[in-house]
């Protein structure tokens, strides 16, 4: 296990988050969040991240103009970094929920928070996060919230999917935790670091 400064250099899902002024606009309207009640300030995180970037699976899928289609889908199947989203304010799964969880850091949502991913099926998985506060587990799907039309929703509404999130030995997962001396990021190769004492 490794404990981190801050969340600047991580790649949660290989995607880098970077200091740039769109991150840094973001995160301070989520540090304006911090005293609220939690279900008030999930909400409101979720709010902030939609707001961030328009869903890029779903306007890659369904937009007419091929040019457009083709810009969406760089975004989807090339490896960019979270600020490069932010800047083109368009992102699939993997940005999404690494920026709701710069957001919920930000926040100080709940008591533990990690970036996590599913299996959809054997070609296709979908990055989500889980946030714990006071014991209770909250999956949050920006991605399923950002779809305007269902029907480009590839987790089908099964939320089951959920409770068996994946493990890969060669990438960094990362989370936060909640300790007497505050929020502390940790990261550990091929897992999740469940507790710090």
């Amino acid at each position: 296990m490794r404990t981190l400064d801050n969340y600047i250099g991580i790649q949660p899902f290989l995607v880098p988050v970077e200091d740039t002024p769109q991150l840094k606009a973001l995160a301070e309207q989520a540090r304006q969040l911090k005293n609220l009640p939690f279900s008030e300030k999930l909400e409101a995180v979720k709010k902030i991240a939609l707001g961030a970037m328009v869903n890029a699976y779903e306007e890659w899928r369904s937009n007419p103009d091929s040019e457009e289609a083709e810009r969406y889908g760089d975004i989807v199947m090339r490896g960019h970094s979270l600020g490069y989203a932010l800047e083109h304010k368009a992102g699939c799964c993997r940005y999404q929920g690494a920026l709701f969880f710069v957001l919920g850091y930000e926040a100080e949502l709940g008591d533990k928070h990690f970036v996590q991913s599913a299996e959809i099926n054997p070609q296709l998985s979908t990055v989500f996060n889980d946030v714990i506060n006071e014991g209770n587990l909250s999956h949050v799907s920006i991605f399923i919230e950002s779809v305007r039309d269902k029907r480009y929703d590839y987790t089908q509404g099964n939320k089951e999917i959920f409770d068996r999130p994946q493990e890969f030995d060669d990438l960094d997962f990362y989370s936060y935790h909640r300790t007497p001396n505050g929020l502390i990021l940790a990261c550990e190769k091929g897992k999740h670091v469940r507790d710090i004492n």
